[in-house]
């Protein structure tokens, strides 16, 4: 296993593999990762959001760890106007492996909503992001050939040159957001979105370059009563990176709890087939989701069942995730964004 990470941190090192960017299966639970058009996106006057995933913990010694955190606000626009002004920032960390690699990173964002139609029923938003992140390792987890000290330890000091240990670069990301509501409670939106626009270097080594890939993400949505007490909130997210596709695609199904507050149980199911040039198109997990809301609240928390062929090694254990929203001062009006 330590043969593998060493690979894996000299990759990182010499810049001769792309990077990509992490994955979380609760996406909406994020919003301003998803899309920064999303800033202020709620029936209320703020939003707090937190998310955690574990990856790998089955594999890895030490797992891939990654922690979000956001606060966006929304502001009315001229008076009876139903337009919107959202602004946020967000951060992000991401640790994993024994030598520590980690990417941190701080944002801010803002979205214009404009209301459309003769009962403002139609929002279309544009936003724009910016950011500053910084990219670590931990050069006193390696070791190297000539530290071996010919008794069986690693004792001995390293002529090995290396690089810096950090990294830091800007971050630039755009995006577009529709939403419509209907009389009988039905609601669709839709969005797509374009990160890292500025092709960021998040190579160690200056000598050399090795661009964080454009990331094009698009993704829909709905929700669809089926009876008066149970809603179907169908969902999809495809996004492209480099060689690599990732598509999530499945349902909540979103049953009420005796009508107080607004609470709601949610469960769902996804599946994530995943393409990149080495293996094609294979089935990467299978998520489950459970969830409870209220009118200001949501909790949710979702595993992730390896399907891919790390299956056996990882005992079919992929990821862990645990996502919390509060909005604040609720309207129930706006451009709405789902909590799963």
């Amino acid at each position: 296993m330590k043969q593998y990470l060493l690979l894996i941190a000299l990759f990182i090192l010499t810049g001769t593999a792309f990077a990509q960017d992490h994955h979380i299966s609760q996406f909406y639970a994020a919003p301003l990762t998803l899309n920064p058009a999303l800033t202020g996106s709620m029936g209320g006057k703020y939003r707090v959001t937190a998310l955690y995933r574990n990856q790998w913990q089955t594999v890895l010694e030490d797992p891939f760890k990654t922690m979000m955190a956001s606060f966006d606000m929304s502001v009315k626009m001229g008076g009876s106007n139903a337009d919107k002004l959202g602004v946020g920032m967000f951060f992000f960390s991401d640790k994993g492996g024994s030598t520590d690699v980690s990417t941190n990173q701080v944002s801010v964002s803002a979205a214009y909503h404009k209301a459309m139609g003769m009962r403002k029923e139609r929002f279309l938003s544009a936003g724009f992001q910016l950011g500053v992140a910084r990219r670590d390792i931990n050069y006193n987890a390696l070791t190297f050939n000539d530290q071996f000290d010919g008794t069986g330890g690693y004792t001995l000091a390293s002529e090995e040159t290396l690089p810096s240990n950090s990294r830091g670069y800007s971050d630039l990301s755009a995006g577009l957001n529709y939403t419509r509501f209907f009389k009988s409670g039905r609601s669709f939106n839709t969005g797509v979105g374009i990160f890292h626009a500025n092709g960021p270097n998040v190579a160690l080594n200056e000598e050399v370059v090795s661009r964080l890939p454009t990331r094009l993400t698009a993704y829909l949505g709905s929700e669809l009563p089926l009876t008066r007490k149970i809603t179907i909130l169908p969902r999809m997210l495809v996004y492209v990176q480099g060689t690599h596709m990732e598509v999530n695609t499945g349902a909540n199904v979103k049953f009420p709890l005796g009508g107080y507050n607004g609470s709601a149980l949610h469960l769902g199911l996804w599946l994530r087939p995943v393409y990149d040039v080495e293996t094609s198109m294979a089935l990467d997990a299978a998520v489950l989701l459970i969830g409870f809301e209220t009118d200001n609240f949501a909790f949710g928390m979702s595993y992730d069942a390896n399907l891919s062929s790390l299956s056996a090694a990882s005992s079919y254990f992929g990821g862990f995730e645990l996502s919390m929203t509060y909005v604040g001062n609720d309207e129930n009006e706006g451009v709405l964004c789902p909590a799963f």
